[in-house]
This record gives C-alpha cells, sequence and structure tokens, in this order.
C-alpha cells in the first residue's frame, strides 16, 4: 500500500481493534494481513462519524474500485470478517484490497500486493456509506 493517511471513524477503529486482539489469539489467522490493519490503524487520522466526508471508504461501505491493469471494474461491501461469511460480494477488511481501501478517498489509487502479484486499484465509486446515511451502528 502507498503511504497515504487513512482516515478512520472512531467507531470503526474501536471495533477494528478489537478484532486485532482477537485475531491475536486466533492461529489461523493470517498474520500478514492483520500486520498490514494493524499498520494502517496505528498511522491513521480517526475522526467522528458525523466528521468523516461522504466520499471515504469507511466499513460497511459499498465501493467499486477499477484494476488499472485489466480495466475491469470490482464491485463490493467492506466487511467484518464474520460478515464477509455470507454473501459473494462482500470482502473482508483482513484481505489485501479490503485493509487498502479503508479510509482512502474516492478518485485514490491503492497498490494491493496478494502474494507475488502487484495491482492497482482506483476507488471509482461509493454507492453507500454508513456515516452519509446517519447509520451509525452497523
Amino acid at each position: 500500500m502507498e503511504n497515504k493517511v487513512a482516515f478512520i471513524t472512531d467507531y470503526d477503529a474501536s471495533r477494528l481493534n478489537v478484532l486485532l486482539k482477537q485475531a491475536d489469539h486466533r492461529p489461523n489467522q493470517n498474520k500478514d494481513h492483520i500486520h498490514l490493519l494493524r499498520q494502517k490503524l496505528a498511522s491513521a487520522r480517526v475522526s467522528g462519524q458525523k466528521e468523516v466526508p461522504p466520499y471515504l471508504v469507511t466499513m460497511n461501505s459499498h465501493v467499486r474500485v477499477t484494476d488499472l491493469r485489466q480495466k475491469r471494474d470490482l464491485k463490493f461491501w467492506l466487511s467484518y470478517p464474520e460478515d464477509a461469511l455470507f454473501g459473494d460480494d462482500k470482502v473482508s477488511v483482513l484481505s489485501p484490497i479490503g485493509t487498502a481501501v479503508l479510509g482512502v478517498k474516492v478518485g485514490d489509487v491503492v497498490n494491493v500486493n496478494n502474494g507475488s502479484k502487484k495491482t492497482q486499484f482506483r476507488v471509482a465509486q461509493l454507492y453507500y456509506q454508513p456515516e452519509d446515511h446517519k447509520h451509525y451502528t452497523l
């Protein structure tokens, strides 16, 4: 991922920190993805839910990203790992692309490392952001 500052809501940061603490006690979790999320949270700017702009990707956002190499769009809901198990259109925040898009803005380009494959995605559109609809407890 690039060294851009991520902007994360206080509610998301709180829930994600709990998730990371739980992940430390689960031996089957992918430690690389956990490390990436932990780094992102440590360097993020945290703000109140009512203060985030409507073009920021937050947890439970419905987003469209464009693979810049293949010129292909992907649409998904950025989800917590337990929610991502139920639905083909959900991506866990613990996945490489999930961690990459968390806290970035529409128009930003993120680098996703998935093993030996590196791909750039542009955040093309935000269909739904909970905070924009005053859904503060999703």
